[in-house]
């Protein structure tokens, strides 16, 4: 009788671990695919402006607004999402970041990136780009030139896309001696004109865009490097500098 006692409770026991066996092979094997990721985005070597970045993907949206280096974790569907973070310019509207007439492009930095997300968890690192050009001006020449004079710079670049894509459209802004202004990105075949300009209206122009290509700056580095544009007035000539290089412009009249 205990001999058959224990045979039925060692059947029982075989059984019971055959029955978890199975149930924790089910847990290992379920389908997470419901499930969201757990995504931790890394903002490091942020600009002197507050970074907006958005999370998107179908009928999921997230925003927040971040001031500091920080990493941050979210919960976002598996598959992927689109990531846009933005600096010194608000989210674009239809898609890009619009340089209102008159004014200088904003101080624009970008990150904009697909995030696969197809398991539990997922990383990514917001490395944000500048997509402007701080050109900084100084006329030289000398002294009692019939001042004022300024300049100008005119673009068809008009609103940037946050991956750094330029828009045509109409861009014109001021330049004062002694200032810098902002210029957006450029396409290679996109005209930018510097105007020499007295009360009277433009005294000359200048292929600014070409006279950047022949410096040898990039428009199409992530990064755009900032430029210092020297304009050296003389009773016969415009000389312009940016660096190392320069150009002689003979005037056949006078300023």
């Amino acid at each position: 009788m205990g001999n058959k006692y224990n045979l039925c409770t060692g059947r029982t026991a075989f059984l019971l671990l055959v029955c978890l066996t199975w149930a924790s092979c089910s847990l290992v094997k379920e389908d997470r695919t419901a499930c969201p990721c757990a995504l931790t985005v890394a903002l490091h070597d942020l600009p002197a402006w507050p970074v907006r970045f958005s999370l998107s993907a179908d009928n999921f949206y997230r925003e927040w607004e971040v001031a500091r280096d920080t990493s941050m974790m979210v919960h976002v569907p598996k598959g992927s999402v689109k990531l846009t973070a933005i600096a010194g310019a608000p989210l674009p509207q239809n898609g890009a970041v619009s340089i209102p007439y008159g004014f200088e492009c904003p101080p624009l930095y970008a990150h904009v990136e697909q995030v696969p997300t197809p398991d539990d968890e997922a990383q990514v690192r917001v490395q944000l780009h500048k997509h402007f050009c701080n050109l900084s001006l100084t006329i030289e020449g000398p002294p009692g030139r019939g001042e004022p004079y300024w300049t100008q710079i005119r673009g068809n670049v008009s609103a940037l896309e946050p991956v750094g894509t330029p828009q045509e459209g109409a861009f014109q802004c001021r330049l004062d001696n002694g200032d810098a202004v902002r210029l957006p990105r450029q396409l290679p075949e996109s005209e930018l004109w510097l105007d020499l300009t007295t009360p009277e209206g433009t005294v000359r122009s200048f292929a600014l865009g070409n006279y950047m290509l022949d410096a040898g700056y990039d428009w199409t580095a992530p990064d755009l490097a900032d430029l210092p544009l020297q304009l050296n007035l003389s009773l016969t000539a415009i000389t312009l500098r940016m660096g190392m290089w320069e150009t002689v412009i003979p005037l056949e009249i006078e300023i």
